[in-house]
């Protein structure tokens, strides 16, 4: 390029034909920005993170030990630091916005850092800059002069400045490099990558030094870490994008403000051309009108700051007052960060109660026992190196796998930054519960061995407990971090992109000096932080730390219901996860039900078996009435959000049967004697009243959100897509609460286990009212079940009327838009006397053309939708015999379980109610590995997908099979129980095979029934269609309590002692049972033909319902 191009990209950078970001380019002899620029930012990061940390991290430990100062205090100390560290990026990036560019303010920022690291580490050096050792806790130590301290506070202030400054100007200028918001969302994960994995070493490697090598080594290590940082980022200059800062953007906000007050008495104007625009470089504020801004409704009264009236603006078009007027687009700029504020105010809460948490975790595992394997202890200051792992772990997995496989689940739309903090904000809440359930642990171990009086003593419990509350807080901030940088970055005002990023750091600082303001208000007002730990009550801060994340969790949904995003696109496509929640509440109260009733309740195994069939037969017919509603009268969201206050309620009302003594009947050593008490009426009608709202909760929820899941896809293929997604949400909450609810619940407290569900239940109603404005909803059409109604009633009427050749004869849709039109529907030939019911002859219609007689004439389309249900009904009663042997052998087992030896190993014991979670856990995994190996290696092998029906049968073959397997098991069981001279339990591993069998089963034939009924089903009952499967779910269990009723009345194989009965015979029974249900399916699976779905069906057009509606053109 010649010195004349040169001068013209100058020129025309200056008078704003081009951007500075394409002068740079084109003046540059290599290339700048993109993912070259990558590796010398992220050797930046990590170089002065490892510095930084590296000091910080142990920081709490070096006060204690070398500076003799109390443990509170120091504590609060780093809070303070951590507070200074992270609001310092916010005066940084101002500057880097205003004034200088990110280059300048990161090198002067890490030039600052090093020389305070430097200082720290002569304060580690030298033994005149600290006081002599004393023993820690002692009132004898000697505190620090006044010079130790200022060197001390030196260069700690230095250190905070120089980190603070370059943290998150790092991160702006990192995604300066690029364009596409996709890119930059990725430079932001892989910059906190590198931020947790250099902040991992530092509070491993570093630390450990520290505390057994040397502190001054340690300090050094610091020293190069932020040396190589430096000149990394030097070597990166000509590959850099530099935006040059355009003055301060803070000034023209507070011009908005002035002008607005000004101009307070004036009215707004409707037209566009009476605000002022941008003004371009003498070519005044002639803009093409397509390019100009119009002024939002939102916080109208600003707009007045941009209203133009005499005296405002000079002859060439520039502004002649700042004061008095400023351009549409700063306001909009001040209106964006006004919305934002509410959003961004919720996060300082979320920092506030992370803040507290790393401070006394140290504190904590101070006084904890830290051995791993009998020599190694690692340093107290290196566990919170379980939030840097577990969160550049989660960081990675969110990019690689959560996003894709969201991506897949919601047809391609990615999570919004918005649900990723969310999500962030519940771990946070159930971080600051698990914190306070391990400190009450630690001390009660504490006072039994009378540790409160003892300063400083060991407590004998291994610090590994305080890993699970570390971790939740490490993967909540995976969520909420990024989420937080990626919606600042996204939304702020471009002149402010250096601040928007540090607003997280003053996110983070605010919350450091709002702990300590926290800590400082409850060592005042109560006992519960002294300087022993062991005398206080820190599990109390805990539980009020989690009560203020409560609060402050239900403040972000409120605003982040109202928040519409200003860059983002929203598809509006956002799908259920109500599930879930409920799925552990339900799951939780139900699965370990039998349990409860015999040990609680006093009830007879048997009978607690049969209330048990029961329950879960009403569970799943109530889907049924639920879908019936939600197609006909009130949509598919108001029956889940009502379905979800009946379950809450009832799972209330079994909580207090758990909690009050005078809901059950007092306890029974032998239990199943006639000794034990049975309970009241008043206990009994309690019992049934929390088990019927429960029931009916969890059953009108369960399959309309799968419905309302799949409404959200058009494709066929999609919905199926969803539906295996759908079970596997099931299938997992499931498993949570068979396995971590039920092992409460038996080992810990029912009380405690009923909680949980309840919280479960009420984050899940929480979740669904948060998703409200991004649901597609489909409004109900009235009964569809009343106009099949019809259909009948009036083919009777006509049973003697002659059936007509002509299409013109029979009654179609009406037409009641005139822009669409209806194609006629031709009617079919199979079940051809329901034609008769859309037979027109002399005083069905009326002149209008509408129905004069409804109930003696229908639609066509309404006869079609009879048929369709009419041809279902076979394949759908081989589902209730497929599923009843399920019923029973779900109840069986678990009284099986209870006869036999359920250790695994010496001391732990699986309760018996969890061993369904085995069919669940094979369940779930066989889902999985449907939707990503078996159906492409079929698709590959046989040329096509299996279809729907082939699914089911697969089902129906392994169901077969795991009853055999029951009943082999079961002779087995039966021969060791009746031997005398065996005097070891039968291990209950042996019922594995047949749950995994069961399982496997579930995981064929459930998602392809819900898909089947929902493809063939007609569309007027799509609600009704998946409920279908809980109707088949729910009979089945009805008549699984009437079989067990029958052979305990003509058999002795069931009696209240399974082992002196012969269940057996019972499996071998439903085994004969599944093979003829077996055997009737693949007849009725044969006849059937598919309705043409995506070109899935075996049928030709003629076959199947045709309504086509097209916009008239």
């Amino acid at each position: 390029m010649t010195a004349t191009d040169q001068l013209k990209q100058a020129d025309a950078a200056m008078n704003g034909s081009i951007s500075s970001r394409e002068a740079q380019i084109s003046n540059s002899g290599c290339k700048r920005g993109g993912w070259i620029t990558f590796p010398f930012l992220a050797g930046t990061v990590t170089g002065l993170t490892i510095a930084g940390m590296g000091w910080s991290a142990n920081l709490i430990v070096y006060l204690i030990e070398e500076f003799n100062i109390m443990s509170i205090d120091a504590a609060q100390i780093v809070n303070v630091l951590n507070g200074c560290t992270n609001l310092f990026p916010v005066i940084g990036a101002i500057i880097a916005d205003s004034f200088f560019c990110s280059f300048s303010v990161i090198s002067v920022s890490s030039a600052i850092s090093l020389l305070g690291t430097v200082l720290l580490a002569l304060t580690a050096s030298l033994n005149s800059l600290r006081p002599p050792q004393c023993e820690i806790g002692s009132s004898l130590c000697k505190s620090p002069s006044k010079l130790q301290f200022a060197v001390l506070y030196g260069g700690l202030a230095l250190g905070c400045i120089g980190l603070g400054g370059g943290r998150f100007t790092l991160a702006t200028m990192g995604a300066n490099q690029f364009d596409k918001q996709k890119d930059q969302g990725n430079c932001f994960n892989w910059y906190f990558f590198a931020f947790y994995v250099s902040s991992v070493i530092s509070s491993t490697a570093i630390v450990y030094i520290q505390d057994n090598v040397g502190w001054t080594l340690g300090f050094g290590l610091c020293i190069a870490a932020n040396f190589v940082g430096l000149v990394l980022f030097l070597l990166g200059k000509r590959f850099y994008l530099l935006d040059k800062p355009n003055g301060s953007p803070f000034t023209s906000l507070a011009r908005v403000i002035v002008a607005t007050l000004r101009k307070r008495k004036l009215v707004l104007s409707s037209r566009i051309e009476d605000y002022y625009q941008e003004h371009n470089n003498g070519l005044a504020n002639n803009i093409e009108a397509d390019d100009q801004i119009t002024p939002k409704q939102s916080f109208r009264f600003l707009n007045r700051a941009a209203l133009k009236i005499d005296g405002d603006i000079r002859p060439d078009g520039s502004i002649a007052k700042p004061w008095r007027v400023c351009t549409v687009q700063q306001v909009e700029d001040l209106k964006t960060l006004i919305r934002i504020f509410p959003l961004w105010s919720s996060s300082v809460f979320l920092s506030t109660t992370i803040g507290i948490v790393m401070s006394l975790t140290i504190l904590q595992a101070l006084i904890m026992d830290r051995h791993l394997g009998p020599s190694f202890r690692f340093p107290a200051g290196s566990i919170l190196v379980i939030i840097l792992i577990s969160a550049s772990l989660f960081i990675t997995l969110i990019d690689r796998l959560l996003i894709p496989m969201w991506q897949k689940l919601t047809g391609g739309s990615l999570t919004t930054t918005i649900q990723q903090i969310g999500f962030g904000h519940m771990l946070n809440l159930a971080g600051m519960v698990v914190s306070a359930l391990v400190e009450s642990k630690r001390l009660k171990i504490a006072h039994a061995n009378n540790l409160q009086d003892q300063p400083g003593s060991m407590v004998p419990m291994m610090a590994v407990w305080l890993f699970p509350q570390l971790v939740l807080v490490g993967i909540g901030e995976a969520f909420h971090f990024p989420g937080q940088v990626a919606l600042y970055y996204q939304e702020f005002p471009v002149s402010l992109r250096s601040t928007s990023t540090a607003m997280i750091a003053l996110i983070i600082g605010l919350g450091f000096y709002l702990s300590t303001a926290i800590i400082d208000l409850i060592r005042r007002v109560t006992d519960w932080l002294p300087d022993n730990l062991n005398s206080g009550r820190l599990d109390n801060v805990y539980w009020t730390l989690a009560v203020i994340a409560g609060i402050n969790f239900a403040y972000y949904v409120v605003c982040s219901r109202l928040y519409k995003y200003r860059n983002v696109v929203d598809k509006g496509e956002d799908h259920i996860r109500t599930i879930t929640g409920l799925g552990l509440a339900g799951g939780g109260w139900s699965l370990n039900l039998i349990v409860y009733l015999i040990e609680k309740f006093n009830i007879k195994s048997i009978d607690a078996a049969q209330i048990f069939n029961v329950v879960n037969g009403f569970m799943n017919l109530f889907p049924v009435i639920g879908a019936i509603v939600a197609d006909s009268f009130l949509g598919s969201f108001s029956v889940v959000f009502i379905s979800s206050l009946f379950s809450l309620l009832g799972i209330i009302f079994l909580a207090l049967t758990a909690s009050l003594d005078s809901l059950r009947p007092p306890p029974c050593t032998e239990i199943g004697t006639s000794l034990c008490e049975t309970p009241s009426k008043l206990q009994f009608t309690i019992l049934y009243a929390g088990l019927a709202m429960a029931s009916i909760g969890l059953g009108g929820a369960r399959y309309t959100v799968a419905t309302m899941g799949a409404n959200q896809f058009d494709k066929p293929q999609d919905q199926a897509i969803f539906f295996n997604w759908y079970f596997i949400a099931v299938y997992s909450s499931t498993v949570i609460s068979a396995t971590v609810i039920v092992y409460i619940e038996d080992n810990v407290s029912w009380r405690l286990g009923f909680g949980l569900c309840i919280a479960a239940n009420l984050a899940g109603l929480v979740v669904l009212l948060a998703g409200t404005r991004l649901y597609r909803r489909d409004k109900p059409q009235g009964s569809a079940f009343i106009g099949l109604a019809r259909v009948v009633v009036a083919a009777a009427r006509k049973r003697k009327a002659m059936l007509s050749s002509r299409i013109e004869d029979y009654h179609q849709q009406e037409q009641n838009d005139e822009m669409i039109k209806i194609e006629a529907v031709t009617p079919k030939q199979n079940f051809r006397f329901l034609n008769r019911a859309a037979l027109k002859i002399e005083g069905d219609i009326r002149p209008d053309g509408s129905i004069a007689k409804p109930w003696k004439l229908c639609t066509i389309q309404q006869v079609e939708d009879l048929k369709a249900l009419i041809r279902i009904l076979p394949i759908w009663s081989t589902i209730i015999f497929l599923t009843t042997p399920i019923g029973i052998l779900s109840s069986l087992v678990i009284l099986q379980a209870l006869t036999m030896d359920r250790h695994l190993g010496h001391n732990f014991k699986i309760p018996a109610g969890s061993f369904p979670v085995i069919s669940l856990i094979s369940g779930f995994f066989f889902v999985s590995l449907n939707d990503r190996l078996l159906r492409p290696t079929w698709q590959k092998l046989i040329g096509q997908s299996p279809t729907t029906l082939q699914l089911v049968g697969i089902g129906h073959v392994l169901n077969v099979i795991s009853m055999v397997v029951s009943a082999l098991v079961e002779s087995k069981r039966l021969k060791i129980a009746h031997n005398v001279h065996h005097q070891q339990l039968m291990s209950a591993l042996w019922l594995f095979p047949q749950l995994i069998l069961l399982g496997i089963g579930e995981a064929f034939h459930l998602p392809g029934q819900v898909a089947f009924y929902y493809q063939e089903f007609p569309a007027s009952l799509k609600n009704t269609s998946t409920a279908m499967f809980g109707l088949m779910i729910g009979i089945c269990f009805y008549l699984s309590t009437a079989l067990v009723d029958l052979v305990r009345r003509v058999t002795d194989w069931l009696p209240d002692n399974i082992n002196s009965g012969r269940l057996d015979n019972v499996y071998w029974s439903l085994t004969v049972l599944a093979g003829i249900n077996f055997g009737y399916y693949l007849l009725c699976s044969l006849i059937y033909k598919y309705k043409d779905i995506g070109g899935r069906g075996s049928g030709s057009d003629d076959d199947y319902v045709n309504v086509d509606i097209k916009a008239r053109s």
